[in-house]
């Protein structure tokens, strides 16, 4: 997807450009960007009177085989959803719909020089032509969430009144002439969300959920346990671009649309100025993101969950993956690989990936064929459905298993006591070219993507504990969990920089001393006890590598860090690892092959670790 141009650039799914990583100016930068969207929207010119709280629904033609309406759903506080539906011409009586709502709908074709012509949102074309629902006697329906697109309302973020919507969208698709009263959401990244938000709300007629690379938690997504990702304040700010930035090739109506929103929702202290605000909170059990939970509500659900989630994604990790499958009572089945933030049908091409091929991007190319099958066993009652977890593992193969984790056994390690300094400079991955040091770990940018910065890591400056060789090989599977104790001192007597964080790397070791991440996490250190869960994986330790645990101060490059200036020395008193070890041979050997995320993750996610 090209991004749009203008104060802040961003893409809907994969790579954001990060800024302001500061947190000096952010007060100011946040002042200055609503006043800029402000100034833009509100002295635009006279603006249109929003639909009344009524149920509209109007027929706009006909796409390909389909019969297009436009449709406003009332919704609470009486705002209105928008959102495009496609119902097949040829239909036999009722059918069964799969409803998409996100923020990043498109409803406008830009013509060259002009206006832009209205039509159906590309956002999920492969979908439709892959899976053939429309030929195959489904519905479509593309919703935009309130404050986006052409919904009105304020953004809500994953909050009370987006549950609502979604209670009121899935009610509203399951009862019109044309629906058979089931439904199955789909969606990727922020869509993803909203379906794994519906199957925790248990709303008639919902019947099945496709969620690919979701996140699992709003306030994991900006913080690792009180530690700012980089995108904590770029992710906001580009949702605010998203909701109040109308394409430039609108009609006068839509844009005064756009403004009449816009200018209500940036002026509104209790709109896009207090969410910016209460999304810096770095505090897990602050209020806004006790509200946005999403695991909770999974623990009464049981509607179809077809997952997908790559190991590597840089984007929305595996944070919540094992607590996902632990909480759900329903079904879930789905594809889990060493693959960044892609969908399950992508190609590189699709995927702006390495060489731009046509080879899978999860190194599978049949996974709308598997979505066409879930749908049919749980919205028309047809056939098998998909059961259990196609798995990739770091070798690039993929395997079958009825459940994951195949957990059989929980290795403990202590890890060693030891000192590190906070000084904000290290960093996970990093490799050398031409005399100089480069760190390969960049939020949000795929390992493929290359992309890389000059880094002042020093590799001395952490806490190592180095395991014999492995005398067979072992698989690692599921989330392995940290327990550390440490005592930090510091020479600042000001107690808003005496926070000290904690990083934790796992590294696969080859005899030649190669060492690659497997998996990492981050916090602040807690008194006492510091507890942290690692990024969920499935890898492959050979025979004669080593595990290696590395406590160090940050993870720059993922994680954002002020400037230190407590001078802070931690010592590691004690600790222990938990590895999570799943049979070997766990399932059984599949098609599939490697792909081009993993290759990348390979050859530079490494790191120069002291085995002396």
């Amino acid at each position: 997807m090209r991004c749009p141009n203008g104060f802040l650039t961003a893409c809907s799914d994969n790579v954001e450009v990060m800024f302001a990583h500061r947190t000096g100016g952010l007060r100011a930068l946040l002042l200055a960007v609503v006043s800029v969207c402000v100034a833009a929207v509100v002295g635009s010119g006279p603006v249109a009177a929003v639909p009344s709280n009524v149920a509209e629904t109007t027929h706009l033609g006909t796409v390909g085989n389909a019969n297009w309406y436009g449709a406003y759903i009332p919704v609470a506080g009486g705002v209105k959803l928008y959102a495009d539906v496609l119902v097949p011409r040829n239909r036999a009586g009722r059918v069964p719909t799969v409803l998409a709502i996100g923020p990043y709908f498109q409803h406008l074709r830009p013509q060259p020089g002009g206006i832009g012509v209205q039509e159906p949102p590309k956002r999920y074309d492969d979908l439709l032509r892959g899976a053939r629902l429309l030929e195959r006697g489904y519905a479509v329906v593309f919703a935009d969430l309130r404050g986006y697109g052409a919904s009105g309302g304020c953004p809500d973020n994953s909050g009370e009144l987006d549950r609502s919507d979604l209670r009121a969208a899935v009610r509203w698709t399951a009862t019109q002439r044309w629906s058979s009263g089931k439904v199955g959401m789909y969606g990727k990244s922020y869509d993803g969300i909203t379906g794994l938000m519906a199957a925790g709300e248990r709303i008639p007629g919902l019947a099945a959920v496709v969620a690919q690379e979701p996140v699992y938690d709003w306030y994991r997504y900006l913080y690792g346990n009180g530690v700012p990702r980089t995108t904590r304040i770029g992710t906001p700010l580009s949702l605010v671009y998203t909701s109040v930035n109308p394409p430039s090739y609108v009609n006068p109506r839509q844009f005064q649309d756009y403004a009449t929103r816009s200018a209500a929702n940036l002026i509104n202290p209790a709109c896009v100025p207090a969410t910016l605000t209460a999304q810096q909170s770095p505090l897990p059990n602050d209020p806004y993101w006790r509200g946005r939970g999403i695991m909770e509500p999974l623990k009464r659900s049981r509607v179809p969950i077809f997952l997908t989630q790559g190991f590597i994604d840089q984007n929305t990790a595996a944070d919540g993956l094992t607590e996902l499958l632990r909480a759900t009572k329903g079904p879930v089945t789905g594809w889990l690989g060493m693959w960044d933030h892609v969908r399950g049908n992508d190609t590189d091409r699709t995927a702006l990936m390495g060489g731009l091929t046509d080879r899978p991007s999860t190194g599978r190319g049949d996974y709308l064929e598997q979505v066409g099958r879930f749908y049919d066993h749980y919205l028309k009652g047809k056939g098998t459905a998909p059961s259990g977890f196609l798995v990739q593992d770091n070798t690039g193969s993929w395997r079958a298993q009825s459940t994951w984790p195949d957990q059989a056994s929980i290795r403990t390690v202590p890890l060693r006591p030891g000192t590190y300094r906070y000084t904000g400079l290290e960093v996970a991955t990093k490799v050398k070219a031409k005399g100089k040091w480069l760190a390969t770990q960049i939020d949000g940018v795929a390992a493929a993507a290359n992309v890389v910065q000059r880094t002042a890591d020093s590799r001395a400056n952490g806490v190592w504990t180095v395991l014999p060789p492995e005398p067979s090989p072992i698989r690692i599977s599921g989330t392995p969990r940290i327990t550390v104790t440490a005592r930090a001192h510091h020479t600042d007597p000001n107690p808003l920089v005496q926070n000290t964080p904690i990083a934790v790397d796992l590294y696969d070791v080859a005899p030649s001393g190669r060492a690659t991440l497997i998996t990492q996490n981050v916090s602040m250190l807690e008194r006492g006890e510091t507890r942290i869960r690692l990024y969920a994986t499935d890898w492959l330790v050979r025979a004669g590598h080593r595990l290696v645990v590395r406590l160090t101060d940050t993870n720059r490059g993922r994680w954002d860090y002020p400037s230190p200036t407590s001078n802070a020395v931690v010592n590691v008193l004690s600790g222990e690892a938990q590895i999570p070890l799943a049979p070997v041979n766990a399932g059984t050997p599949t098609n599939g092959m490697s792909n081009t995320s993993l290759e990348g993750y390979l050859a530079r996610y490494v790191y120069p670790v002291p085995l002396g």
